[in-house]
């Protein structure tokens, strides 16, 4: 079902893109400011100390010079299933089409299962955590607008562990423990992608 929901806001992106995209053609040319909507999307690999795992990133926001701002949306594997929402910060170096350029990340990551059933009488409960992700990268500029993406960084993201056993017991002398456990995982990120 989550899935089902991120597909569709994703999707819904792609609508307003090409619907933004139109307006800004039919607008006439006005003096001061040279802001731009742009989008970006982007798949690649997170590699850690538990393993490998697949990513999948959409930003949107707005391009002015050789900087853009935007509010993004992802699909993190690594370790536990999530969706980090997330600020998205770019300098290009030049206001060029080919340019290297550094990013910034930084907002939340939602856990996708809450709640994960060990036994009849243990049960995880996860809560979402931070997400962070910082690097550099090169655009590439060729005929039309669209502009491929290659980068390569840091990721971050924690989550919290809630472990709970309780047992069953004939008298009204029943225990419950609880144990916490917090993971920070740290990941090399690469993605490749396109902006529009």
């Amino acid at each position: 079902m989550r899935i089902k929901i991120f597909l569709l806001v994703v999707l819904s992106g792609y609508g307003l893109i090409s619907t933004a995209q139109e307006a800004k053609q039919e607008q006439p040319a006005t003096k001061g400011c040279s802001c731009s909507f742009s989008s970006i999307n982007q798949g690649g690999v997170l590699h850690g100390s538990r393993g490998q795992y697949f990513q999948f990133q959409t930003i949107n926001g707005v391009k002015y010079k050789a900087w853009f701002a935007g509010i993004g949306l992802g699909l993190d594997h690594y370790y536990r299933l999530g969706f980090p929402v997330f600020l998205d910060v770019r300098k290009y170096l030049f206001d060029k089409p080919t340019t290297p350029f550094l990013y910034v990340d930084g907002g939340v990551h939602l856990i996708a299962q809450k709640k994960e059933q060990v036994s009849q009488w243990h049960y995880n409960r996860y809560k979402s955590g931070w997400y962070a992700d910082a690097g550099i990268g090169m655009k590439f500029g060729f005929q039309g607008k669209g502009r491929w993406l290659i980068s390569t960084g840091y990721s971050y993201k924690n989550i919290t562990r809630d472990f709970k056993s309780s047992v069953d017991c004939p008298t009204n002398r029943c225990y419950e423990t609880f144990e916490t456990y917090r993971n920070y995982l740290h990941r090399l990120s690469l993605k490749l992608g396109l902006q529009f």
